[in-house]
C-alpha cells in the first residue's frame, strides 16, 4: 500500500467514523455524509434514490464483492445497497481486514436469543439504521453481509466512486 493510498484509507475511515456518530439512525444520511467528503455538492437522497443515481452515473462504477476490501483499503469510496419497499438500505465499505460475518446476538420471531451464524468472510462495513436489526449497525466491526438476510443480500450491488475527488482538481486533496 502506497503512502498516498494509506492517507486515502485514513480519510475514508475518518469520514465513516464521523458519519456513524453523526447519523446513527439513518443509513442514507450516514452514506451521504461520507459521499460529501468526495463529492462536495452531492444532494441528500434516500437509499432507493441514491442507488438509482449511482447506478446510472458515469462517476460511479459497479464492482464485484471480491474487489471491495482492496478498494476500501486503498481509500476508494465504495457504496453498497439494495433497494426495497418502502425503504432500501445503503452502506459504505470500511477499510480493514475482511472477517467472518455473523457472530452477533439477535432475537428470532419466537423471542429467543440466537447467535447469527457465519456465511463466510466479507469486507467490513459502516452502516447505520433506524431499525432494530443488530447486523445493520456497524462502525467497521461487522461486515457488508451482516445488514441483509440471505435473500436480500443477493440483490445488493456495490459501486465505487470514479469521479474527481473534491478538491483534487484544485490540487488540495480531499
Amino acid at each position: 500500500m502506497s503512502s498516498n493510498s494509506c492517507q486515502n484509507c485514513h480519510t475514508l475511515k475518518a469520514a465513516c467514523d464521523e458519519a456513524f456518530q453523526t447519523y446513527p439512525k439513518s443509513c442514507s444520511h450516514a452514506v451521504w455524509h461520507v459521499i460529501r467528503k468526495y463529492v462536495y455538492n452531492q444532494p441528500y437522497l434516500t437509499a432507493n434514490n441514491l442507488l438509482q443515481v449511482v447506478g446510472r452515473s458515469p462517476k460511479w462504477q459497479e464492482v464485484q464483492i471480491h474487489e471491495l476490501a482492496q478498494l476500501a483499503n486503498d481509500g476508494v469510496l465504495v457504496v453498497g445497497g439494495a433497494a426495497d419497499s418502502p425503504h432500501g438500505h445503503v452502506i459504505v465499505v470500511y477499510p480493514g481486514q475482511p472477517k467472518s460475518d455473523g457472530g452477533y446476538t439477535y432475537i428470532n420471531r419466537e423471542g429467543e436469543n440466537k447467535i447469527m451464524p457465519s456465511h463466510g468472510i466479507y469486507p467490513l462495513a459502516m452502516s447505520t439504521s433506524m431499525g432494530s436489526w443488530p447486523g445493520a449497525k456497524s462502525k467497521g466491526n461487522l461486515t457488508v453481509r451482516d445488514s441483509w438476510s440471505r435473500d436480500k443480500f443477493q440483490g445488493v450491488k456495490f459501486f465505487k466512486y470514479v469521479g474527481t475527488p473534491y478538491g483534487a482538481a484544485a490540487g488540495v486533496g480531499h
